[in-house]
């Protein structure tokens, strides 16, 4: 609903102060009262925030959720929607089996720890401050294990290294608790202003890091999906191939993400060169593939489409970068 206020003036033509009411109704719903502190915020575009949250800012958020509904589904939506304290509770004394379950769910989050619990209850504390492990940080985190996966993916899928396709899908499993990390606190500088003033983070810019960590998630997976194709090992000369795709796959996806966080102009076209060459060399390999009588066509063209598709995600994350500047 929108509320259109006429601003005004005190102390006559010559008042150095303007005031504007506030609606009634808001003030109800938030239980504000005469001499309560509210806090004006100016947000990049202009626009002024009226937050009565801000000067609880610093206290612990809590919620709470039974332990008989969809377990990994409320932890999850808890975690990510930038809640401190999660209270597990049961009315019936909580098993064995229910506690195991617990404790493998939350290995998927990162800081998330049990710090209390009793018969009937289990307390989750997430133990991280987002202004201490900047989004920054994370992100690049995720690139690195990323880059990593990809070069291992294709080593184990060129020498059909079995063994070392299950540690590429474990290693997965860290690039989803970054990215979950990195949601929660991107929705908390979203939600809270005073948040996104201490991680220096703007509502656009938290759209945009939301979008590139998605799309780093998304590289990891496709690295998973090679290590999975592992057969026999490759001819050298298409591995040597591939192993140059993979090596402009990496690149662009380094420049990409630090570009998010430090523009430059001259990386932007070099990231779209590089996709124009991946693009040609991959129809070109595409073909020579598909003429050629030896080998596992199929999924040797699964494996050069992920490498497409991973470029393309990368230049993809390039293109987050350039509103901002």
């Amino acid at each position: 609903m929108v509320n259109i206020r006429t601003l005004q003036q005190t102390g006559g033509k010559s008042g150095s102060s303007f005031l504007i009411i506030l609606p009634k109704d808001w003030v109800v719903r938030q239980k504000l009262s005469k001499g309560d502190p509210v806090v004006v915020a100016e947000r990049e575009d202009g626009c002024l925030i009226i937050d009565p949250r801000l000067p609880k800012a610093g206290e612990t958020r809590s919620t709470t959720a039974e332990i008989e509904l969809n377990l990994r589904w409320e932890i999850t939506s808890r975690y990510l929607l930038g809640f401190d304290e999660i209270r597990i509770v049961s009315k019936e004394p909580i098993t064995n089996e229910q506690r195991d379950e617990l404790k493998r769910v939350i290995k998927r989050f990162v800081a998330l720890e049990v710090t209390e619990e009793d018969d009937h209850q289990i307390v989750l504390r997430c133990l991280v401050d987002p202004t201490t492990l900047p989004v920054s940080t994370a992100m690049r985190r995720m690139n690195l294990i990323t880059s990593r996966m990809i070069d291992d993916a294709l080593k184990a899928y060129f020498e059909g290294l079995q063994k070392a396709a299950e540690e590429i899908i474990q290693r997965d499993e860290e690039v989803d608790r970054l990215f979950f990390l990195i949601v929660r606190e991107l929705r908390s500088a979203v939600q809270y202003p005073r948040m996104s003033e201490l991680m220096k983070i703007t509502p656009v810019e938290a759209l945009d890091y939301r979008l590139a960590a998605q799309y780093i998630e998304r590289i990891a997976d496709l690295a998973v999906d090679i290590a999975l194709r592992v057969e026999d090992p490759l001819d050298r000369k298409l591995v040597k191939r591939l192993q140059l795709i993979g090596d402009k796959v990496k690149e662009m996806l380094s420049v990409s993400v630090n570009n998010l966080f430090k523009f430059d102009a001259k990386k932007v076209t070099k990231v779209i060169e590089t996709e124009r060459w991946l693009i040609q060399e991959t129809a070109i390999l595409r073909k020579d593939i598909v003429t050629s009588p030896n080998g596992q066509p199929q999924t040797q063209l699964y494996v050069v489409d992920s490498l497409l598709r991973m470029g393309e995600a990368a230049k993809d994350i390039t293109d987050l970068a350039l509103p901002h500047n």
